[in-house]
């Protein structure tokens, strides 16, 4: 399986709690020890979340990207 690179919207849906996106993450880190995002991606994600004062899926975001 080839790596991607993740958008904002991939990671948002995801956060949200996509059921089919969690499948489909399951099964790329069956081949891959990370998800793959670029640093705009990533401080996209933080800004919308601290915007939101979303503190629970600001430490998931956190956990997802370490």
């Amino acid at each position: 399986m080839k790596k991607v690179l993740l958008d904002t919207n991939i990671l948002s849906y995801f956060l949200k709690g996509n059921v089919e996106l969690a499948k489909r993450f399951q099964q790329y880190s069956r081949y891959h020890q990370r998800l793959t995002f670029s640093l705009l991606t990533y401080y996209e994600i933080k800004s919308g979340l601290l915007y939101r004062d979303a503190r629970k899926l600001m430490a998931q975001f956190e956990q997802l990207a370490t």
